[in-house]
């Protein structure tokens, strides 16, 4: 059934299919780079590294 005579109302009756956008990688020279959890930001075992490695008693405190 059709409300208007417009030719676009079929079209815009048709169902709308949003395709999520593509994950962006890791930047290139980081811990990330390659790991499968990444999604925009660091996952919780590449930061507990990271901030071991910044604790640690030899990077000059």
């Amino acid at each position: 059934m059709n409300f208007t005579n417009s030719p676009y109302e079929p079209f815009m009756k048709q169902p709308t299919y949003h395709l999520p956008p593509e994950p962006t990688p890791a930047p290139k020279g980081s811990i990330c780079e390659g790991c499968p959890y990444w999604r925009g930001l660091r996952c919780v075992t590449c930061f507990r590294a990271y901030l071991r490695s910044r604790a640690s008693p030899d990077n000059g405190r």
